[in-house]
């Protein structure tokens, strides 16, 4: 064989290998475009986007409230495999004159953590996971803690949650949808998070979470550490 032929054939496979991955690439960002499709009916009026990550967020209403949903890609992983959490935010103004944020599982590179963002670390209550991360901010922080903390050990006996987290501006729920596939990330380092989909029922599950402890807020005229 010629180097002459030798040389069109490598260029030939090199082109099918380099179309053939953009197709995938091209099936894959379509996958991942699609998944809160299923539950886009869920909010009113929903507003879809494409994040940088690639990963569809979605703003909008139920039973008047605003709610921004988001997908948040984990990769930053060295002992477990990526995650993609599921982000669902009350943004409102709340009668509280402090923030609190619960990690449970913390890695050491949660870097979506809303904990980095407070300073005083709060002593877990009473049958809350003993491996947690409870910071918070303001003088009414202890206090907020407190109101919603027996609400709170229910949920976090559910393992897919990840974090809680309650501010003036809002509540905001964190939890797993999808885990990355093990033969794609050890091998070849990939982060393929297969069949991810965000079901109706799993979104209104979350939903209802943050609007109880929104309920459990708002039953008393102000959250302080009075």
């Amino acid at each position: 064989m010629s180097l002459t032929l030798a040389a069109l054939l490598l260029a030939a496979a090199v082109s099918i290998l380099v179309l053939f991955g953009r197709r995938e690439a091209r099936v894959a960002a379509a996958v991942r475009h699609s998944i809160l499709d299923p539950s886009l009916k869920v909010l009113d009026t929903p507003k879809v986007e494409i994040d940088t990550c690639g990963f569809p967020k979605m703003e909008g209403k139920f039973r008047g409230r605003s709610f921004r949903v988001a997908l948040i890609p984990d990769t930053l992983t060295f002992r477990r495999l990526p995650q993609l959490w599921l982000d669902v935010t009350l943004k409102r103004k709340l009668p509280v004159n402090g923030s609190v944020a619960i990690l449970v599982r913390q890695s050491g590179a949660d870097y979506f953590s809303l904990t980095d963002h407070f300073n005083e670390r709060l002593a877990p209550p009473e049958n809350f996971p003993y491996v947690c991360l409870i910071k918070g901010d303001g003088p009414g922080a202890r206090h907020l803690l407190d109101r919603i903390a027996p609400y709170v050990a229910t949920l976090l006996r559910d393992p897919h949650f990840k974090e809680i987290a309650v501010t003036p501006r809002g509540i905001r729920i964190m939890r797993q949808l999808a885990e990355g596939k093990r033969g794609d990330h050890l091998i070849l380092r990939q982060v393929v998070f297969e069949g991810a989909r965000l079901e109706p029922e799993g979104l209104e599950d979350v939903i209802a979470a943050v609007l109880e402890i929104e309920d459990l807020l708002l039953n008393v005229k102000l959250v302080s550490a009075a």
